[in-house]
């Protein structure tokens, strides 16, 4: 039996004074992805794979991640008999290490500075046996996300704010807001530089490169941000003790960034902190 905890039907929408206060945002809510079981939005997706995985007999999931994906997959997977890889970098710290060794099936340390591994490539790393059905799971889950909207639309916002790293979070939420039939505005926040402080948000390919120029193509926003302007939003937004981890408070430099209506209802999603 399966003994990951559920997400939260509906993740809080939190009014957080002091923040309203600092942006002139009257209406700024809070998307709190951080109550999660694994404190982290990531944890939508890992159940969306999981179910699916075993639904339809996969024996294998492999995935490259720098920490919480692969954390948050591995406890969803718990109980199910799939087997979970994760491939890491060789410098990824000893204690996130330690962790996926705890629960993972196998980990598989590389250089994925120097080289963009493709999904044959995972999938080959991964495979022991000829008829092993195995799936690479590091992107290509957005659908996982649209649930966010459902749980926001009544709050009818103008805009939403999220981080960018693959770019899932941002298409998923995209595509449902365009379901839902909402005219808000998208904003996604990523970085430029490899060994970010938001080490999440860098990402040297992405499958959703062409639907993010897309997106932006039809009036949505995405920018990538330069690190000095990340650190200084990362250490600006420390003082409010949110349980956000750096790649999720870099995405606050949008309200410096664009000129958001004052009064109009604003949704930050907190993709969250995880365990690390």
């Amino acid at each position: 039996m399966n003994s990951f905890l559920p997400i939260t039907s509906h993740t809080p929408l939190r009014k957080i004074q002091p923040l309203c206060n600092f942006f002139g945002q009257p209406n700024l809510l809070i998307k709190d992805e951080s109550v999660n079981p694994t404190g982290t939005h990531k944890d939508r997706r890992s159940q969306f794979i999981i179910k699916k995985a075993t639904e339809l007999g996969v024996d294998k999931l492999v995935l490259i991640t720098a920490g919480n994906s692969g954390n948050s997959l591995l406890h969803a997977a718990i109980g199910t008999g799939l087997q979970t890889v994760c491939i890491i970098d060789r410098s990824i710290q000893a204690s996130i290490k330690k962790q996926l060794n705890h629960l993972a099936y196998l980990v598989i340390e590389t250089d994925l500075s120097s080289d963009i591994l493709t999904i044959e490539k995972t999938i080959a790393m991964a495979r022991e046996h000829e008829r092993e059905v195995i799936w690479d799971v590091k992107n290509g889950y957005h659908e996982a996300y649209l649930p966010i909207v459902d749980e926001i639309k009544s709050a009818n916002p103008a805009y939403v704010i999220t981080p960018v790293g693959s770019g899932e979070l941002f298409v998923g939420i995209y595509y449902g807001l365009k379901d839902a039939g909402l005219k808000t505005k998208l904003i996604g926040i990523g970085v430029n530089d490899l060994n970010s402080i938001a080490d999440k948000l860098h990402t040297p390919w992405t499958p959703y490169e062409k639907i993010i120029g897309k997106i932006t193509a039809e009036g949505h926003q995405f920018i990538r941000l330069d690190e000095p302007v990340v650190k200084a939003t990362v250490k600006q937004m420390g003082r409010f003790s949110l349980n956000s981890e750096a790649s999720a408070l870099v995405a606050f430099a949008a309200f410096d960034i664009f000129n958001m209506t004052r009064g109009e209802t604003i949704v930050y999603v907190n993709s969250g902190k995880g365990l690390f």
